[in-house]
């Protein structure tokens, strides 16, 4: 047991790393942490073989691919169409997954929106397979994805040369709706608990009608349900739920549906044999009846030669939007989104600016005491104590 735990907890400090995996790099961090626990000096009992750091790092990498928002890309064999790419993110989540018995580990199928498609997109492989076709959408969320989808394509294809974006139409029931929606139906399913089962005796008495001579079996059966009490609660339970389930059913009102639009795109530069790279996330989501725009940026740059040094940052907002209708709400959020991100940039570089010329200035003298340049081909012609009373 004490080993079990054990190498648990190495292979959850593993993945954890593995989460942190900067731009383009979450297979040299794998094979690192995979040479790190698979030591050969470990004790047999405490010892991860590769089944288990597969099924491990499936969960990891499916956090990571759906946080980082990794891109999948439907080649024209697949799709009947040129190559195109989707960004893997929990909004392009098909709502019927198959159960964790059928799934392959790391594996679930996605939504293409723009192909109006399904697939089956392996997190530790990056592979795309199974598609299929999806079935066509309410025709009105239709209208205002493909509107904002098409000004956000504008917009990231001027501003992102190895960009991609996708828009997702994410319907869901309000919450206080839902909430009136089961109250109503627990109130009826009370109401007709406490009821008499009518439709029981309505049915019991045409069965009498039909049979007016009941058998010796059925009498005898009635008699023992009547002598079994265990019998006789099982039964008048199954006539009290079956009565109570059907007008409650019945009765329950449909709950308006309401739609956001979670709009994604993504930028990524990987030059790993100059040691960098990095990576450009923006997630915005679109309430078209509060008439807001809720952003979320994301940069991750990292600087390893000779080094190891990171930029992680991040910056959310919320505007208001004012326009109606399909095409000028897709204007509008492409406008305050170019707007957003430009006024990001321009922080982003102000501030490291400021870095360079003022606090790593600040860490240290650029001349010594003496306002001059050491020449240490002579320094120890240098008389330090002259000089220095002279400063």
């Amino acid at each position: 047991m004490a080993a079990s735990s054990a190498s648990n907890t190495r292979l959850n400090e593993a993945c954890s790393l593995l989460v942190q995996s900067p731009p383009g790099q979450t297979s040299q961090v794998y094979h690192d942490l995979r040479g790190i626990l698979f030591d050969a000096e470990s004790n047999a009992a405490d010892k991860i073989d590769d089944a288990k750091l597969q099924a491990a790092a499936a969960v990891a990498l499916q956090e990571y691919n759906t946080q980082q928002l990794v891109t999948a890309t439907l080649d024209a064999d697949a799709s009947g169409s040129s190559a195109n790419a989707v960004v893997i993110c929990q909004a392009g989540q098909a709502p019927n997954q198959p159960s964790d018995a059928q799934a392959a580990p790391g594996v679930r199928r996605y939504i293409h929106p723009r192909l109006q498609k399904t697939f089956l997109f392996d997190h530790i492989k990056r592979t795309v397979s199974d598609v299929q076709d999806l079935e066509p959408a309410d025709e009105e969320a239709e209208e205002q994805r493909k509107a904002l989808e098409k000004a956000l394509d504008e917009y990231v294809r001027d501003r992102y040369p190895d960009g991609v974006s996708s828009v997702f139409a994410v319907s869901s029931a309000p919450v206080h709706e839902a909430e009136t929606l089961a109250e109503s139906v627990q109130k009826a399913a009370e109401s007709d608990a406490s009821a008499p089962a009518e439709n029981t005796a309505a049915v019991s008495a045409d069965k009498e009608d039909k049979d007016d001579e009941p058998s010796a079996e059925s009498d005898e059966a009635a008699a023992d349900d009547k002598d079994d009490p265990v019998a006789a609660v099982e039964a008048a339970e199954a006539v009290e739920s079956s009565s109570a389930a059907a007008p409650a059913a019945a009765a329950a009102p449909r709950v308006p549906v309401k739609t956001t639009y979670v709009l994604h795109h993504v930028g990524n530069r990987y030059n790993l044999s100059n040691f960098w790279s990095g990576r450009w996330r923006a997630s915005y989501v679109v309430d078209v009846e509060a008439r807001v725009l809720t952003a979320s940026l994301g940069v991750h740059v990292h600087y390893f030669e000779n080094g190891n040094v990171q930029l992680n940052a991040s910056r959310p907002r919320t505007f208001s939007l004012t326009s109606s209708g399909a095409a000028a709400i897709a204007n509008e959020v492409a406008t305050l989104v170019a707007q957003h991100e430009d006024a990001w940039q321009a922080q982003l570089e102000q501030a490291y600016d400021q870095l360079a010329e003022h606090a790593f200035k600040a860490l240290r003298r650029q001349l010594p005491l003496t306002r001059q340049k050491l020449d240490w081909d002579k320094v120890l012609n240098y008389k330090l104590g002259d000089q220095l009373a002279r400063s």
